[in-house]
């Protein structure tokens, strides 16, 4: 039963993560308007998330070494912080021009076909994950329904 709990305390999380994910352009698109653009608010809004986690580090984890961790990560282990500039960047540049359902939308399906991928070959600390019929199956419904969600009323 505890696993059972485990996952729906994942799943919770998962969902959350989603929540965060479609409201943070919307924030980030407010502050782009208002202080000169989205390289300005991504300044901003990244320089924010730096202090937090720096914070939050200070209390979760006070004996981490940069060092050691520079000497065990994979160079590709340090390219978050650049995919990150890159989503909240061109985040709040298009979510105003989209709206949250096609930007998210798109977002799932950059998502959902990577991800397959990384599955399929186990790239970047993700283990091998088979790809099968259901699974191909469900990305082509998130394709299509990306799709519907783009079409023009």
């Amino acid at each position: 039963m505890g696993s059972l709990t485990s996952l729906g305390t994942f799943a919770l999380l998962a969902f959350m993560c989603g929540v965060v994910l479609v409201t943070q352009p919307g924030f980030n698109s407010t502050l782009s308007a208002n202080i000169g653009g989205p390289l300005n608010a991504a300044t901003v809004s990244l320089c924010v998330s730096a202090v937090v986690v720096s914070l939050l580090r200070l209390f979760v984890a006070p004996e981490f070494s940069f060092t050691a961790a520079l000497e065990k990560t994979p160079y590709w282990g340090w390219l978050g912080g650049f995919l990150g500039v890159f989503f909240v960047a061109a985040s709040m540049y298009v979510a105003p021009r989209l709206g949250a359902t096609s930007l998210i939308s798109l977002v799932l399906c950059g998502q959902i076909i990577a991800a397959l991928i990384y599955d399929k070959f186990g790239l970047f600390g993700y283990g091998e994950q088979p790809i099968t019929q259901l699974r191909l199956l469900g990305v082509a419904l998130i394709v299509v329904g990306t799709g519907l969600v783009l079409v023009k009323h």
